[in-house]
């Protein structure tokens, strides 16, 4: 057998790594944009971390960790939000809880602007099939609060979010798209 070249380089991947658990943390915008669904709806997408407590920095880690290992690999801390129509109401929301969250900011339309601001992440789970059609589970961000309400304890963590099964298997639709490109014209703050 012949050593690889990267040997002496490479770290060693034992599969010891924390998995964030669901509840309240403290997150921090790494980047935010404005951008459209594939059916042309308007939204704006966050590039979330977790700002404070033991899972501090946990995406900007794991980004680090998977990016020795894949060139390519794409950062899991994402919050999209649809802006008009029936979701406005929610996208004010959100807006409301980072204004709150931020003594002395006040949303002035301009997307870029929200990069370092705070906000309080309720953070659920969802199943989801992988690539061999295996249920597994992530947890990820599923609504955005004032930071007083997760320091507060403010909050209820939603119950699993769960494969629709029936007799023919989980249902195929049901897969979601995990992690973002890191956006071309920012550089990620590390």
């Amino acid at each position: 057998m012949q050593k690889p070249a990267n040997w002496d380089t490479v770290e060693a991947f034992t599969g010891d790594f924390k998995t964030l658990a669901p509840g309240g943390y403290v997150c921090n915008i790494v980047q935010a944009k404005e951008d459209t669904t594939h059916t042309g709806k308007k939204m704006l997408i966050l590039l979330i971390d977790i700002a404070e407590g033991e899972f501090k920095d946990f995406y900007s880690q794991q980004y680090e960790r998977k990016l020795k290992i894949n060139s390519e690999a794409k950062w899991q801390g994402v919050y999209r939000q649809l802006t008009e129509g029936n979701s406005t109401s929610f996208f004010k929301g959100l807006i409301t809880s980072i204004e709150n969250s931020n003594p002395g900011y006040k949303w002035d339309w301009n997307e870029k602007a929200l990069k370092g601001k705070l906000f309080g992440g309720v953070f659920g789970q969802e199943e989801y099939l992988n690539n061999q059609d295996e249920i597994k589970v992530s947890t990820k961000c599923v609504a955005i609060r004032s930071v007083d309400s997760i320091r507060k304890n403010d909050f209820k963590v939603p119950e699993i979010k769960k494969v629709i099964q029936d007799d023919y298997g989980p249902d195929p639709s049901f897969g979601s798209q995990f992690g973002a490109q890191v956006f071309p014209e920012e550089e990620i703050p590390f």
